[in-house]
């Protein structure tokens, strides 16, 4: 059984699924479906044959199996949303269930068949039905052919039937917790396509249109078809600058939908911090349209980073543009340097805006969350732009964090290490 964090909805529904059956929690459930494995169990521990093993040994363990129920009690119920929780679990369970038979020495070879015969049936039946009427005929089908062999009766023959019973629901509760998983997992993989294929394709048709749209504005404001008063130059730069939101909000869709799919690799490359920065500058030599400098601090002793430079210039080009967006005057400074512990670069976008309450700050990165202000005009934007930050920053293996107050601007230092 395996599971990813792009699953813990799936898997989320699938436990709660298997333990409405129960009319209980998913912890309470699966609880329940071992004790009678653990009871079975501990009787034949405790009441074999012939003594093989000194009972000495067999009540400590017999105590901590019966133990190992009560603690799953103060297990999170988030561990038991993981299919990787169940696979230990029910492997250990087999492995005592057929330890214990062994040492209780009162079984034959034909008991044996019929109990494996009936762990493989239930591990390929798929209908739950199927397997709640199997659970019910072996026991019955046993008995059948254990009147016609030639044992002697003997009262512990009776706990022969109840076990087949224990084995098959326990068997068939986890096999079916498993097939249903994954059938989940294929739903939600389909539907991930399909939402990705989706905005891929939106994305595109609004793509194209601002692009013209930003070429054409550019084109007037450049006097390329003639000359254009004072006035005209405003407005074409205004149109020009939600234009470049419009995209900004587009790519950040794009991105989320990139980063949910699982098609962000992460592509390594020997990056001079130099030259990047250069580079990044001139995406920002238009000024903004408000009284609002960029300042760059870019340390000369920065060293080739190894990293993935499209990631490395989203999540900059994110906080850049958030900072402008949120500052109305002042400055937005940009700078690099080697950390204290020389094993990382540290790279600070700062601005001198409103600001963020300290209660605000835990959720900034969270998707679809916008801080909002009693005393700050709202802003545009889908609320993606800091969530696809920090997911970036965890994919090259680095952090990203923030200090900020109200009325003292806001400080984004994402670390990477060397």
């Amino acid at each position: 059984m395996t599971a990813t964090p792009a699953l813990m909805d799936s898997l989320h529904s699938t436990a709660k699924g298997f333990g409405s059956q129960f009319g209980m929690a998913p912890k309470s459930s699966v609880i329940l479906v071992r004790w009678p494995v653990i009871l079975v169990c501990s009787y034949l521990l405790l009441l074999p044959s012939t003594q093989r093993i000194d009972p000495i040994l067999l009540y400590p363990f017999v105590i901590l199996y019966i133990a190992s129920n009560f603690a799953l009690r103060y297990v999170s119920e988030a561990r038991f949303e993981q299919a990787s929780f169940y696979s230990p679990l029910v492997v250990a369970d087999t492995l005592v269930l057929t330890v214990s038979l062994i040492i209780n020495g009162q079984v034959e070879t034909d008991f044996y068949l019929a109990y494996f015969l009936l762990i493989i049936i239930c591990c390929i039946l798929e209908s739950p039905r199927t397997l709640l009427l199997v659970s019910v005929l072996a026991p019955f089908i046993y008995s059948l052919f254990l009147l016609r062999s030639p044992v002697l009766f003997h009262p512990d023959l009776l706990l022969r039937f109840p076990f087949l019973f224990i084995v098959a629901l326990f068997c068939g509760y986890f096999t079916q917790l498993n097939r249903t998983q994954r059938l989940l997992k294929e739903e939600a993989e389909q539907r991930n396509r399909g939402k990705t294929e989706a905005l891929h394709l939106v994305s595109h048709e609004f793509r194209t249109p601002l692009s013209l749209i930003g070429g054409w504005t550019q084109a007037l404001s450049d006097k390329l078809y003639g000359e254009i008063t004072a006035e005209q130059s405003a407005v074409l730069h205004k149109m020009h600058r939600q234009v470049e939101n419009l995209s900004y909000m587009v790519n950040s869709i794009l991105d989320l939908a990139r980063i949910e799919a699982g098609e962000n690799a992460v592509h390594l490359e020997d990056l001079r911090l130099a030259d990047f920065f250069e580079q990044m500058r001139l995406s920002y030599d238009m000024p903004p349209d408000k009284p609002v400098a960029l300042q760059w601090s870019i340390a000369a002793d920065l060293p080739t980073l190894r990293s993935d430079k499209v990631k490395l210039t989203i999540i900059l080009q994110n906080l850049i543009n958030n900072a402008i967006k949120f500052t109305e005057r002042g400055n937005v400074t940009i700078s690099a340097r080697r950390a204290a512990r020389h094993s990382a670069v540290e790279f600070e976008v700062s601005d001198t805006g409103p600001g963020i309450p300290k209660e605000a700050l835990p959720v900034v990165f969270e998707k679809f969350r916008q801080v909002k202000m009693p005393s700050v005009q709202v802003r545009g934007g889908v609320g993606l732009g800091l969530h696809v930050v920090k997911v970036f920053a965890e994919m090259l293996g680095g952090s990203i964090a923030v200090r900020s107050a109200p009325g003292r601007g806001t400080t984004f230092t994402l670390s990477l290490p060397v």
